[in-house]
């Protein structure tokens, strides 16, 4: 006998029982218990019996009704269903979860979705910006700069998860027209690391990257300006003697050819960084050529051994801007060191404009210490040059300390030398 909505509402679990199953007809029955009402069937599939669950009651009513949105199902409709997928070989209780899985799954990807749709990539970019903290407040300011002016503007509404390379090449472009290649070189990486953060961030599948030679024009590498005959170094070397400039700017003239360190290292000097007594020149990592997470570390220092005439420059030197705390300060004060382009206009003004930088003077340097026999990893390590092997350089952390105080006394004397022929 068929079960009526009546009795299914009005039926309790009897005082001491546990439960109570209330037939149908077709297998369909209603299981009572202290939770509650459920709509249940019993099949069996492959040898397996199981027991399928269409829900609980009143949420399932017994029968479907028709309802202004057309028609609610009840459970004898499900049952149906049910039955027809056993028919197929359809095992309706896997069904029913790989739905829940899919529905879960589609759910999830909506979700994403919609989030992808916001992380646009002026937001990602600000976001993997912020996490630069080893970073400069300069170069910080000069990343962020170069995006909102050069990128931003092209692709900063696109959600990242949208952003195809012909939107990034787009952008580039822009830059390449206007032959401004070293920028847009600097922006292709910007970009470059935003999308790997997107991807880490599980923002994006994967990041999608023109390749920069596709873009952008490859540059010449512009050979630096040195001299490097040793009759016209003799030439170099009296016209600086014979500089007449300022005490500060006469006495970095002399002292980086000996050093052999970079302008920007020299100009950056601080008393406090000369051990003149034991003839050492300290250059902290904040003013090396490093990336930046390397300046941080204090560890990161590296030695200039100082020659016997490069001490007596220093001591001289000391009189003038001794008090302060750079060595070569501004000519506005020792708030700030000299100009960056005064080693470059004292050279120009001594007449070796096309033929030789501040710069020059370590290409200088290396030129006639090798040939002259000395170890190529000492110069290398004076010139804080990184090997080109890089598994050697990894197990060579060798300083030459000792090596490097002979050659430098060497390179001093040979300047002295060549000075007088």
């Amino acid at each position: 006998m068929l079960l009526t909505d009546k009795e299914v509402q009005n039926k309790r679990l009897p005082e001491g029982k546990k439960q109570l199953k209330l037939r149908d007809g077709n297998g369909l029955y209603l299981l009572i218990n202290k939770s509650g009402k459920y709509w249940h069937y019993d099949y069996k599939i492959n040898g397996n019996r199981k027991t399928y669950s269409f829900g609980t009651y009143p949420a399932i009513p017994l029968a479907g009704k028709k309802v202004s949105a057309g028609y609610s199902k009840g459970a004898r409709d499900f049952l149906v269903e049910v039955k027809a997928l056993i028919k197929q070989g359809i095992d309706p209780s896997l069904k029913k979860q790989e739905d829940r899985q899919l529905e879960v799954a589609k759910a999830t990807a909506k979700k994403k979705q919609a989030k992808a749709e916001k992380d646009t990539f002026e937001k990602v970019a600000r976001r993997w910006w912020k996490l630069q903290t080893y970073w400069s407040s300069k170069h910080a300011r000069t990343v962020l700069g170069r995006l909102e002016s050069h990128t931003f503007p092209w692709i900063g509404n696109i959600p990242v998860n949208q952003l195809t390379k012909g939107n990034i090449t787009e952008s580039l472009q822009h830059m390449v027209d206007a032959n401004v290649y070293v920028v847009a070189d600097r922006v292709h990486g910007y970009i470059t690391n935003v999308l790997e953060f997107a991807e880490d961030h599980d923002l994006i599948e994967a990041a999608k990257i023109p390749k920069k030679r596709n873009i952008i024009p490859a540059r010449k590498a512009k050979p630096t300006k040195a001299i490097t005959e040793s009759k016209r170094i003799g030439e170099l070397m009296r016209a600086i003697d014979g500089y007449k400039g300022t005490t500060v700017v006469c006495a970095a003239l002399k002292l980086l050819p000996l050093l052999a360190v970079r302008t920007g290292e020299l100009r950056h000097a601080h008393w406090a960084e000369m051990d003149l007594g034991n003839a050492l020149w300290t250059v902290p990592a904040p003013n090396r050529k490093l990336k930046e997470e390397f300046k941080l570390n204090p560890e990161n220092v590296h030695y200039v051994p100082l020659s016997k005439q490069a001490v007596e420059l220093l001591k001289e030197l000391w009189h003038w801007t001794g008090r302060g705390n750079h060595v070569f300060p501004s000519n506005r004060g020792d708030s700030r060191p000299m100009s960056e382009n005064t080693i470059n206009g004292a050279l120009s003004a001594l007449g070796f404009k096309e033929e030789m930088t501040g710069h020059g003077t370590r290409t200088m340097f290396s030129t006639i210490l090798n040939a002259d026999g000395f170890n190529p990893d000492a110069i290398e390590t004076q010139l804080q040059h990184k090997s080109k092997d890089s598994i050697r350089a990894t197990y060579n952390r060798a300083t030459y300390r000792e090596e490097r105080e002979m050659m430098m006394q060497y390179w001093a004397d040979w300047l002295d030398g060549i000075r007088k022929k």
